[in-house]
């Protein structure tokens, strides 16, 4: 009888050491996640920075302490992205938009604002800010690239918007740039 309670003693020990393991090993998953996607897009960034020396890049919190009328927005990533959720106010603009025509179109918007581009994660923003940045002689505005771009905000949980109102949803771009999005399961790509 005693070395069956001893099987047993053995067998709940064993079999509840291995429900804790699965349990950490879903929750460290989990952080292990959030903590890659985190710390890739902020890897991402520092490559941007070198990339786009010339360009300021604002912070997510910055850009939320910022008064709304002083900051004019600038979504820098096509319809259907755009569609899925955006920054409360933006103006969605192609990333192939020639910086003269978006100076002709919004330069009286965009005059003693900060002009804030974003994309996904930076690169096409900080494109077009870099150009639009070059091709601006009479600067009466600030112009910056949100760091982390959507992505970063989303991952922060910070409000964005779709035309229906207030939504949790993101536009993952594709498969690859996806994987920066820290909340997998609002990812919607139309």
């Amino acid at each position: 009888m005693a070395g069956f309670s001893n099987r047993l003693l053995k067998w709940l020990i064993v079999s509840c050491c291995a429900a804790v393991a699965t349990a950490t090993t879903a929750d460290t998953y989990g952080n292990r996640q959030t903590v890659a996607a985190k710390q890739d897009i902020g890897k991402f960034h520092q490559g941007l920075i070198k990339r786009y020396p010339k360009i300021e890049h604002i912070s997510t919190q910055r850009l939320a302490d910022l008064p709304a009328q002083s900051v004019l927005l600038f979504d820098v990533r096509e319809s259907p992205e755009f569609a899925v959720s955006h920054l409360p106010h933006a103006i969605q603009i192609s990333p192939k938009m020639k910086a003269s025509e978006l100076l002709n179109r919004y330069r009286e918007q965009m005059a003693g604002k900060t002009v804030v581009f974003y994309c996904s994660l930076g690169e096409r923003s900080s494109k077009l800010a870099e150009k639009v940045l070059a091709a601006e002689t009479e600067t009466t505005f600030n112009i910056a690239n949100l760091e982390g771009g959507i992505f970063k905000w989303h991952n922060e949980q910070r409000s964005v918007v779709s035309s229906a109102g207030p939504t949790n949803q993101i536009h993952p771009f594709n498969g690859f740039w996806g994987r920066f999005l820290i909340h997998q399961d609002q990812i919607t790509n139309p």
